[in-house]
Formats: structure tokens, C-alpha cells, sequence
């Protein structure tokens, strides 16, 4: 064996005369073979951890008086380190037969020893002396590790993704997501391709290289020690190291299956204890306080702790947050060490225990372990052998990580959604739905109109409901909405059971279209199409003749023409009846939120409302009286409040709604519907008037919808009802003697908005023809004449305007009869 002298000597100069460590003394000088054997089973070469290297870097140690940290010194004096791969242990074939002489143990006893000294170092009860131990044995493992491949992070895939599972068309189809296997075959072994052997194979370490014989057995003889240095409660210096060691370990691609059993409980005892009730999908952490919610005490569901108020009581074993943060990375770095040797089913006796240490971090006040236990639980959600086990905390996972999403730190919120994402899409085979989709309904806030929690008679914050989808599509922080698009995005293409879900979703996707940002833009639009190519695929009678036949709307209108941004172009015959189908569950909602009292909501329903209109088009026709309705008492609204909210501009939407809605709705529609609350007209059936009467203001307003309505309408939409508008504007119920000041000039408005249709020549020339077509040429020049009149009794400014442009139009008339 290489250096064999030189570590005689160093070993010789430690046989001191200390009582304590007199394993090395003459009694036990030459212990037999199969005794040392079975100290360190699985180990090729026996290891001496002092001679790392031919390359010295000595390790400047303080040298103290006490016996613990003088034999601590002479332990570790000479260790040298280099940062090359260290043959530690090696030999050629000649030391490989002395190896199998029992006779020829005087150079495996010495080293052998030390291990074990270097282990009861550890077990020390002077605190320095344990310190100082694995601040050494920290170097010599880092050292050591230098030379090994570093696996790679976690990062499987979502269990629908394209990649991993084939699709008709390149669309997630519900038969085929009913299919059950959703990863190649060979499991991880596919995803990660670990080209290391199997770890029930002992041969395996045989084969390995010498770094990792030595890694090996310092884990295998200090492995139980470090362990239960984690729980050290005296030093969190050593804590903090046992874990660094642990972690390097973990990470060095050796045997730790055998020391899962050991290093499992200990790290579950660092974090809060807590149950799962699986009738009600939640952790519980307090049992007492469950069973008193579940006999209907006046107490709140335990995952909603912290969703009302941001600061909520949280137990910790481990008061250190860096120590809590390095604790959640040991499961990164446990799994990540078996997944590269293919052995991750060693830790299916351990799923649960993992999945109750890590979700209790999820209320953890550090926000990085928030984070950190996030990341770690979307990956061990995502791994193909434990996807029953996964399914059975899905719901509970994704209800723990709400709270999350209303964090003040983006991170945070960011890698809530990540795991509210993983946790949803969790695959139930059986089911053919996403295990965790019944969170989606505390994700909105939804409640059942019947349904009271027993709490809320006791105190009134119990029947407060959260919708924490609506805060995240509204957040301050572009990066926190482009994520929420993505996740709803992933949601309503990706499950199973995603029509189930369309309507309580598919609104906060078509609000980002009217986002500030750019990407939040593209992507739900990208989100749109997506929906609209499955609906598509999944309802070909409603597209095959419309694409056949090119017949797909009006010809007279162009629908590329005055769309609002960030639309370029019309939406495509998928998306559009995507939309279309889903409308109905909530646009009367929307319609009741125009005239909400916070000014942010009327602002978003009105950005919201403007964007079905360029996906529903003429569709919204049959709910068009409620429309109208709806807008009357926002406009009179606006109208009033303009000073203060004038810049929110939500009376400009509605106009801009408004004209969009005339250019795909006829205006037979609406004209029956708005003339007799214009004139106050009380005995029509579609005046909706409460008191019998309509109010000046009431009627001002739909003089103001009128106008954007006459803007957005084409000039052949208008021509049938031209002179009809005309006399109306000029009746003495709208510019008379005895009318209001404000219906006076919102009248006079309105007419010569109308006159404008045919201010030049091509339209008057249209406008003519029309009327001679139909041979009502006399009548509407008898009727111009009657408005004229009408305009030249009134002494407004805007009145003499409308006046001339009537002459102009009356003139045309006459040349063109003549």
C-alpha cells in the first residue's frame, strides 16, 4: 500500500498513553481479520482518512491543552488535500493479494482504528472537540468530492407533458390522458439516465472509483454519528456541519441505501410534527383543535391559518432559518443522490414522511425555506413511481400552499404557484381527472350560496372567502401575473377534468389580454388559441361547415377593422367558439360588476367585457337588454364620479365596448329597446322605470350610449332607421322648450353624430340612392325640412352646425331628383 511508512509513523507518534484510547495499545494490537470485516462491511480496501494526497495542503489546526482536543490535533495532523481525484486506500495487484492474506492486518489495523477514534470524536460531550472534528472532516470530504460528478438537479417533467406522453394531433385528449403510462418506459431511469449501477448491487462499489471507496466509508462509519449530530442541541455550529457533511455525501453518487432508515427520522425530527385527514384533504397540526372544527366548534379549517391574516403562529424544532433551509435541501440532495443510481424506490417507505416535513415548512416565516420546500415538492409530485402516493396528498397540498399565494415576497408567490400547478395536475388514472382539482373551488373562493361553516355564527371572519386566483391575476408584479397566466394556461389545456373548470377560469385568462405587459399579453392569447385548437379537435360538426363552406359571418362587415389592442386580427374559429361556449356562465356576472363600488373593478369588468365582445361578436345579442342595462348605470355612474376617476378612463372603455358591440349588432336590437327611455316614454314595456318616471340623468345616459352606438354602426346598418333618429333628436321631448339643459346637448350631440354619417359626398350619394330605392325620397326631404325647423328655434351653437350640414344634405337631395 502507497505511503505505507509514512503512516506508520504518524500512527505510531498517537499511541499516547491515554487510557481512553487504548484500543490501539498492545492488547488490542493484532485483532482478527473477520472482526474488522464486520465493523465496516462493503468497503474493497481499508481507508486512511490521513492520506488524502501526495500533494500536502495542510489544515492549520488551533492546537489546546485539553487531552479531547490534543488527540483531536494528532488525529487530523498531516492530513493533506488535493484537489485532484486522491487515491486513498489504492493499490495495484500485488497489494490486492496481500489484501486476501489474513496474515497481513498491521497496516488495516491502524486505520481502521482511527476511524473509530474519528467517530468517537464526534460522540465527544466537549463541544469545541466535536467542532473541530467535522470542521475537518468537512475539508477532507469536500476535498474528496471535488472529483466526482455532481448529479443534476431535480427536474422532472409534468406528468402531461408533451414530451412524455404522445398525442393525437399534438392536443391533450381525454382518452388519451385516460392512458396509464405517462412516462418511457424504465421510469426515472429515462428522465435523468443515470449511468450508475443499481445500488442493491454490493459489486457495484467494488467497481467504483477510489474517491468514492473512501467517501464510502467515511459514511459507512460516521454515517450514524453525523446523524445524530443533527439534532445537536447544544451547538448549532454543529448542526450546521453535520448537515454540510451529510449533503456532500448525499451528493458523492455512493451506497447510502442502507443509512436511509437512519437519516430519514432524523431529519422528520427537526421539523413540526403533523398528521393528514384524508376525509377532508388537509394537514393537521394541531389534532386537538381538528377534531373540535370537525364536532363544529366555533374554529376555522386548519390550512386556512394565514390566508386572512398574513402573520399566523408557527411552531419550530429548529430555531435557526439557515439550519431550516439546509434541512429542506437534504431531501433535494437524498434524492437526488439515489435517482443517479437508479434507486429512488428506497424511499417508498419514506414518500409520507417527506411529504409532512416539507409541506410543514410551507408556513415556515423564512421565506426562502417557503420557497425552497416548494421546488423540492413539485419534483418529488412529478416522480412516476410515486404517483399513487402522490394523488393521496394532491388536494391537501394544494389547499396548504394557498396562503402562499398572497406572501408579500414574489418569490414566494411564484414558487406557490409552481407547486399549486404540480399538485392539481397530479394524475388520477382511475378517475381520468387531476387529483387536486377539488382545490381549484378554494383557489376562487368559491362557496355555495346554502352553505354556512358553523364558525361563522360565532364570528363573522369565519364566512370570509378568499378568492386568491383574482389577487394573483391583479398582482403589482408583471413577472407574478405572466406566471398565473402560465399556470392557467397549463390548467385549461393540460387536464382531464378541465371542462369542469373552464368557467372559473377561462375569465382570469381573457383579463390578461388587457395586461400591461407584453408577455402577460402573448401568452393568454397563446393560452386562447390553444383552448380554441382542442375545441376544435373535440367538436368537428361545429367547424367542418363553416370551414367548407367559407361561410364564417356577415360579409358586410370586416372584422379585421377597429379592433381593440393587442388584437391584430380576428381570434380564430376555435377560439372564438371556445369562448362562446363558456360565456354564458358568467357574463351576467361581469355585467353586474360594471357598476361595482370600487373603481378598480368596474375598471377591469368594463377591460373584460370589451374583450368577449371581440370574441363573442354577434352573439351577444340575446342578453343585449341586459347589457344595455348594465351600462346605463355605469355610464350614469361615471358621469358623476368623472372628476375623481378621470383617470381610469372607465366611461372611454365603455364608449370603445360600445362601438365595437354596433359593428356586429343590428340595430333592431337595441333601438326598440333605448328610444322610449330616451324620451321618458313610462308606458313602453321596456322602460324598466321603477317610480313611473325617468329621470333627466337616466336619460342622458342612454342619449350617451346612442352616440357610441351610432359611431361603431356602418352606414348600411343605419340607413333604415336613419330618419327615425333624426326626428327623434329634433322632437321637443329632446330639444324643446321645457327639456333640461343636459338632454338638450346630449341630443343635439347625437343628431349631428348622425349627420356625420353622411357628411360627404360618397355618402350622401348612398344615403340618396337608398331612399330612391325604396322610393321614400319626398318623405325624408319633408322630414329633413321639419328637423331643420326644429334646429332654427333652438338657440344653441351645435344647433345652427346641424342645421347647415341638414341644407347641404337637403340640397343633395334636390340635384340629385333634378
Amino acid at each position: 500500500m502507497g505511503g505505507t511508512a509514512d503512516i506508520d509513523a504518524i500512527w505510531r507518534s498517537m499511541q499516547s498513553k491515554d487510557d481512553a484510547y487504548s484500543l490501539v495499545g498492545k492488547k488490542h494490537a493484532q485483532p482478527k481479520a473477520k472482526t474488522l470485516t464486520s465493523v465496516i462491511p462493503q468497503i474493497g480496501k481499508p481507508f486512511d482518512i490521513e492520506s488524502v494526497s501526495q500533494a500536502p495542503i495542510p489544515i492549520e489546526v488551533a492546537r489546546k491543552k485539553s487531552t479531547s482536543n490534543s488527540i483531536c490535533d494528532e488525529l487530523f495532523d498531516g492530513i493533506n488535500i488535493e484537489t485532484s481525484q486522491a487515491s486513498i486506500g489504492g493499490g495495484d495487484s500485488d497489494d490486492e493479494d496481500d489484501d486476501n492474506n489474513p496474515n497481513n492486518t498491521s497496516d488495516e489495523e491502524p486505520n481502521l482504528c482511527r476511524l473509530e477514534r474519528l467517530s468517537s470524536l464526534l460522540r465527544s460531550d466537549d463541544v469545541v472537540s466535536r467542532i473541530q472534528t467535522l470542521v475537518k472532516l468537512k475539508d477532507v470530504i469536500t476535498t474528496l468530492g471535488q472529483s466526482c460528478d455532481t448529479p443534476p438537479e431535480l427536474n422532472f417533467p409534468p406528468p402531461y407533458d408533451k414530451t412524455t406522453i404522445k398525442l393525437n394531433q399534438n392536443l391533450s385528449l381525454v382518452s388519451d390522458l385516460a392512458r396509464p403510462p405517462n412516462l418511457p418506459q424504465g421510469g426515472t431511469n429515462d428522465v435523468l439516465q443515470p449511468d450508475s449501477p443499481s445500488v442493491l448491487n454490493n459489486s457495484s462499489i467494488a467497481d467504483a472509483t477510489t474517491t468514492k471507496v473512501n467517501l464510502q466509508t467515511i459514511l459507512d462509519t460516521c454515517g450514524s454519528v453525523l446523524f445524530c449530530l443533527i439534532g445537536d442541541s447544544t451547538s448549532e455550529r454543529c448542526r450546521c456541519l453535520s448537515l454540510d457533511c451529510i449533503q456532500s455525501l448525499l451528493l458523492a453518487g455512493i451506497d447510502i441505501g442502507r443509512h436511509v432508515p437512519y437519516l430519514i427520522p432524523a431529519l422528520a425530527a427537526r421539523f413540526p410534527s403533523c398528521s393528514y385527514d384524508k376525509d377532508l384533504e388537509v394537514f393537521v397540526q394541531d389534532s386537538q383543535s381538528h377534531e373540535l372544527y370537525k364536532r363544529g366548534g366555533a374554529i376555522d379549517r386548519q390550512d386556512r391559518d394565514g390566508l386572512l391574516a398574513p402573520n399566523c403562529s408557527f411552531h419550530v424544532i429548529e430555531p435557526s432559518e439557515e439550519l431550516r433551509l439546509e434541512l429542506c435541501r437534504t431531501f433535494s440532495c437524498l434524492l437526488r443522490g439515489l435517482l443517479v443510481r437508479d434507486a429512488v424506490m428506497i424511499l417508498d417507505a419514506y414518500f409520507p414522511e417527506m411529504i409532512y416535513s416539507l409541506q410543514a415548512s410551507l408556513k415556515d416565516p423564512f421565506p426562502n425555506v417557503k420557497v425552497e420546500a416548494c421546488r423540492i415538492l413539485v419534483q418529488l409530485l412529478r416522480v412516476s413511481n410515486w404517483e399513487l402516493g402522490a394523488k393521496f396528498f394532491a388536494t391537501g397540498i394544494a389547499r396548504s400552499v394557498l396562503p402562499n399565494c398572497r406572501h408579500r415576497n414574489t418569490k414566494v408567490v411564484i414558487s406557490a404557484m409552481d407547486l399549486l400547478e404540480a399538485s392539481v395536475c397530479v394524475p388520477d388514472r382511475a378517475k381520468v381527472k387531476g387529483a387536486g382539482t377539488s382545490a381549484i373551488s378554494d383557489l376562487v373562493g368559491f362557496r355555495e350560496e346554502n352553505v354556512l361553516p358553523i364558525a361563522a355564527f360565532y364570528d363573522p371572519k369565519y364566512s370570509v372567502s378568499v378568492n386568491t386566483l383574482a389577487e394573483l391575476a391583479s398582482h403589482k408584479n408583471p413577472r407574478v401575473r405572466l406566471r398565473c397566466c402560465k399556470m392557467l394556461s397549463s390548467l385549461l389545456v393540460l387536464l382531464p377534468d378541465r371542462y369542469d373548470h373552464q368557467q372559473r377560469m377561462l375569465p382570469y385568462v381573457l383579463s390578461f389580454i388587457n395586461d400591461n405587459s407584453v408577455d402577460v399579453q402573448e401568452a393568454a392569447l397563446g393560452c386562447i388559441e390553444k383552448c380554441g385548437s382542442q375545441y376544435e379537435c373535440e367538436h368537428p360538426g361545429d367547424v367542418i361547415e363553416r370551414r367548407q363552406l367559407g361561410v364564417d359571418g356577415e360579409a358586410t362587415i370586416d372584422y379585421d377593422i377597429g379592433l381593440p389592442n393587442p388584437f391584430t386580427h380576428r381570434p380564430s374559429l376555435g377560439a372564438r367558439l371556445y369562448v362562446r361556449s363558456n360565456t354564458g356562465r358568467f357574463f351576467l356576472a361581469i355585467l353586474g360588476e360594471l357598476s361595482n363600488w370600487r373603481e378598480q373593478t368596474r375598471k377591469r369588468s368594463a377591460e373584460l367585457l370589451l374583450t368577449l365582445i371581440v370574441y363573442c361578436e354577434q352573439h351577444l345579442t340575446k342578453d343585449f337588454q341586459h347589457t344595455l342595462n348594465s351600462i346605463a348605470k355605469v355610464v350614469e355612474m361615471e358621469r358623476t364620479s368623472q372628476r375623481e376617476h378621470d383617470h381610469l378612463k372607465i366611461l372611454d372603455t365603455i364608449c370603445e365596448i360600445l362601438q365595437l358591440a354596433s359593428k356586429y349588432v343590428d340595430p333592431l336590437a337595441y333601438l326598440p329597446l333605448m328610444l322610449p327611455r330616451i324620451v321618458g316614454d313610462t308606458s313602453s314595456a321596456t322602460t324598466n322605470s321603477e317610480d313611473g318616471t325617468v329621470s333627466e340623468r337616466t336619460r342622458c345616459s342612454y342619449v350617451t350610449i346612442l352616440v357610441s352606438l351610432i359611431k361603431g354602426s356602418s352606414l348600411h346598418r343605419l340607413l333604415s332607421h336613419w330618419q327615425h333618429l333624426a326626428t327623434l333628436f329634433t322632437s321637443t321631448n329632446c330639444i324643446g322648450s321645457f327639456v333640461g339643459t343636459q338632454i338638450r346637448a346630449e341630443s343635439l350631440n347625437a343628431l349631428s353624430v348622425l349627420i356625420g354619417k353622411v357628411s360627404n359626398e360618397k355618402d350622401v350619394i348612398i344615403f340618396v340612392s337608398y331612399l330612391t330605392d325604396i322610393g321614400e325620397t319626398l318623405k325624408a326631404r319633408s322630414t329633413l325640412l321639419v328637423c331643420n325647423e326644429a334646429l332654427l328655434n333652438c338657440d344653441e351653437k351645435l344647433a345652427t352646425e346641424c342645421s347647415d350640414k341638414i341644407v347641404k344634405i337637403i340640397s343633395c337631395i334636390n340635384q340629385y331628383r333634378g
